[in-house]
């Protein structure tokens, strides 16, 4: 799926787009940064999930973001972004198929994300682009 807008320009999400991607989160709703959004974490897993994580620029502005990777058996989504200025421009579903294609590519058949409970506009994308919405698990984590 394409971006409507033409001068869209999706590239690999490299570890130097970190101060730019923190401040961009940050202000996006529905992104929670945690404890494994530092930029030496962010760096690792784009390391070992080569070419699978992408930005959407227009011009100087970042206009969306997409960290995904994969353990071998399952690929995961992190921090799908768009700017409030350019939501409604396909930009998430491009980058959305871009990683799922990277995926598909390396054998991966099946993907996650986990949306907090409370983002009811998340839910509500998710739903739509198709996602099955998982009730059966529950997720739990540990501060290391």
């Amino acid at each position: 799926m394409k971006a409507q807008n033409i001068d869209l320009e999706y590239l690999e999400m490299e570890s130097g787009h970190f101060p730019f991607l923190k401040e961009f989160w940050e202000k996006t709703d529905g992104i929670n940064l945690t404890i494994g959004d530092t930029p030496e974490e962010i760096e690792s897993y784009l390391k070992r999930n080569k070419g699978m994580s992408f930005i959407c620029k227009e011009g100087d502005a970042l206009a969306g973001t997409i960290l995904c990777g994969h353990d071998g058996r399952r690929g995961f989504i992190y921090h799908l972004a768009v700017s409030r200025d350019h939501r409604n421009k396909n930009i998430a579903s491009a980058l959305i198929e871009l990683s799922l294609e990277k995926l598909r590519s390396a054998g991966i058949r099946r993907c996650m994300i986990m949306v907090d409970e409370v983002n009811l506009k998340a839910k509500s994308f998710w739903l739509k682009m198709n996602w099955r919405r998982r009730d059966d698990l529950k997720m739990f984590s540990l501060d290391l």
